[in-house]
């Protein structure tokens, strides 16, 4: 053959080659497709075929594998290299670092051996033991990545089954330990002997990925055992048992206040007049929104009265039960009740006041009945899983005293009335409030106590200058003395217009949300004269606006507003 003829059979040679490579490469991108989507196209949320791609090795660079280990009575969890094992309590020390053979989907009980552990195909990020379904038993709570989307027993309508790597829930139950073996794994083994670990709930989809996760109110007999997840963006999600398996909650609760509820004489001889004496009219065009929230609050700025005698206007007001009947059916959940109006009727006013709205389901802060012998300077609510601590102070009560008799029938600020500019009843009179014992310590240490029984601290403070818009030294010392006790938001009343808005920044790392003041939300008082610089001033108010969500280190603000009443 010459050397032209040559040339060409080597061409055609390397053509070939060519051809081949490429067919090669081409069913390998065709394989890895079918492997990634085969069955499941339309469904998922994958970024990229590259990142599917490389699940089928492995699952993502991101995942943290806890190393952990906990007891939950006669059983201790395991959790370390990706591996999940269960051990009889006393045959291993819960801090001893897990040693599981990873070829070995069971082991025999014995002495520091597991009496379960996980399949070796399974690689677990994290566990818990716990009730989560609280029916008495335990079970185990593992978060894992495995190949697939589905176990052994998928939908009769899923003919196949991705290869990839795919995060998941599984929930076990889980008996009292080795001596009853083990019984319901994924990997297809029969159990050694039936009974103990059994699998009870399985999640094909959790829907994100998730990053971590861990258990709120473990330990709580009463509380509803709740899972929390935090994916790979910082966003969080609830889990709670419900019927057959975990289903998300919601995990924000929406906190809706209003300033000053000051019932002035011409507002009840018109609702005596032209309302047949309800007063559905003064919170009809709030209804809505107050429904809607999770909390709504209000300033209780008048007392309630249960006798036709004793209603009345200002200076010492009494407003008849109608108005918290009112207040009750347009859906308030929280009265604050420390202000400079508290004792208006004395100690009368204020057990008709607490009774009514604690006998109507509103909670009601700051004030406590002649009964109540014990100083309970803070309530907690709860909404969505979350804890909400409640507290109420008042810079004082216009000169009228009642706590030789009833020392804790006020909850007051630190700081005497005449200190903070306050207008007494009578000329140059001062409240004879026991400073002894409402002092800044005290206020800390309440704060301080509702933050250890709560996720969240709200505070409302009755304070700062009538009329001013301009915040007093006064609050805003005082607003850094709650912020560095740990308040997370405060609500301030009294000067009956709206005030700045700010958030403090606190030593922990955490914020402090402060409304100073919202100013009125019903009353009657139009221009009135400040007393500073004799100038007219256009009372007004607003309402605070703020949602806040369960996250992995606690409980946080997502978003906050005020915004302006406009009256009809």
């Amino acid at each position: 053959m010459d050397k032209t003829g040559q040339r060409k059979c080597a061409n055609k040679r390397g053509l070939l080659r060519l051809i081949v490579v490429a067919a090669f490469c081409c069913a390998f991108v065709a394989a890895a497709f079918v492997a990634v989507f085969g069955g499941q196209t339309g469904t998922g949320r994958d970024s990229s075929f590259a990142q599917k791609v490389r699940l089928l090795v492995a699952p993502p660079t991101w995942v943290h594998y806890a190393k952990k280990s906990e007891q939950s009575g006669e059983l201790v969890l395991k959790v370390e290299g990706g591996k999940a094992a269960l051990y009889a309590a006393g045959s291993v020390d819960a801090s001893d670092v897990l040693n599981v053979d990873n070829d070995a989907d069971y082991q025999m009980p014995g002495e520091n051996s597991p009496f379960w552990s996980s399949p070796s195909e399974y690689k677990t990020q994290d566990g818990f033991l716990t009730d989560i379904d609280r029916d008495g038993a335990t079970e185990m709570i593992l978060l894992v990545w495995k190949r697939g989307r589905f176990g052994k027993h998928r939908p009769f309508w899923i003919t196949s089954d991705e290869r990839c790597y795919s995060q998941h829930i599984f929930i076990y139950d889980v008996g009292s330990g080795a001596q009853k073996g083990i019984d319901g794994n994924e990997s297809g083994h029969d159990s050694v002997i039936s009974g103990v670990v059994s699998q009870k709930w399985f999640a094909s989809d959790i829907g994100v990925d998730v990053k971590r996760m861990k258990l709120l109110n473990e330990g709580s007999a009463t509380s509803e055992a709740v899972l929390l997840t935090e994916d790979i963006d910082g966003n969080c999600a609830l889990w709670h048992w419900e019927s057959f398996g975990l289903k998300t909650m919601d995990n924000e609760v929406a906190f809706l206040a209003f300033g000053d509820n000051l019932i002035h004489k011409s507002i009840y001889e018109y609702a005596y007049a032209h309302e047949s004496g309800s007063f559905d009219y003064l919170y009809e065009p709030f209804k809505e929104e107050i429904m809607a929230a999770d909390v709504a609050a209000f300033n209780a700025e008048t007392v309630l009265v249960d006798k036709e005698s004793a209603v009345s206007g200002y200076p010492q007001f009494g407003s008849p039960l109608a108005v918290g009947k009112a207040l009750a059916a347009a859906g308030f959940d929280v009265a604050s009740c420390a202000n400079n109006h508290a004792l208006d009727k004395g100690i009368y006013g204020i057990e008709v006041t607490s009774s009514f709205y604690k006998d109507n389901g509103i909670t009601c802060v700051g004030i406590q009945g002649s009964s109540e012998t014990q100083y309970r300077p803070y309530e907690v609510i709860t909404r969505n899983g979350i804890r909400i601590a409640l507290l109420s102070y008042t810079y004082g009560t216009n000169g009228i005293d009642a706590s030789d008799k009833y020392p804790y029938a006020v909850h007051y600020l630190p700081g005497n009335a005449s200190e903070q500019g306050a207008d007494s009843i009578e000329e140059g009179s001062d409240t004879a409030i026991d400073q002894d014992f409402f002092s800044e310590d005290r206020l800390v240490m309440d704060i301080q106590d509702a933050r250890n029984d709560a996720d969240f601290v709200v505070v409302f403070a009755h304070w700062g200058d009538e009329y001013e818009t301009d915040v007093s030294d006064y609050q805003k010392h005082m607003a850094d003395v709650m912020a560095k006790a740990g308040a997370d938001v405060i609500i301030g009343s009294h000067p009956h217009v709206v005030q700045e808005t700010e958030v403090i920044d606190r030593g922990d790392g955490g914020q402090t949300l402060v409304y100073y003041s919202l100013g009125n939300f019903v009353a009657d008082q139009g221009k009135v004269k400040r007393s500073s610089d004799g100038q007219a001033v256009e009372t007004g108010g607003a309402k605070a606006l703020f949602t806040i969500e369960h996250c992995y280190d606690g409980v946080r603000i997502k978003s906050w507003e005020i915004r302006e009443i406009h009256p009809d």
